[in-house]
């Protein structure tokens, strides 16, 4: 069983999707559960399941939220991918609550 694919995939939780700033030319598939993607100034919703992929077509921010629970996904490396704002203020509010509660 060839492992790579998992060790270098992120996970997409379904309460914090992920955002990417220019995904043009890159691919992304889908290796557990569903997503939806959504490239700003496209009107279509581009819905992935297990084994499907997509190539983002536009020079635009993205977004990748899982659908009906987590999933995994896999980049082509270089891809700029990262949590939404959302995420980044719960993790730094984690992150400071973690060290207070450290007693520092």
């Amino acid at each position: 069983m060839d492992l790579s694919q998992i060790a270098g995939s992120i996970p997409v939780d379904s309460r914090r999707p992920l955002r990417l700033k220019n995904g043009l030319g890159h691919r992304i598939a889908v290796l557990e559960g569903n997503v939806w993607v959504t490239q700003d100034g496209d009107p279509r919703d581009i819905v992935l399941s297990t084994g499907d992929g997509f190539r983002f077509d536009r020079s635009a921010p993205a977004i990748v939220s899982a659908l009906g629970g987590d999933a995994r996904i896999v980049c082509e490396e270089g891809m700029d991918i990262g949590t939404s704002q959302a995420q980044r203020q719960n993790d730094w509010r984690s992150a400071l609550s973690r060290f207070w509660g450290q007693g520092a």
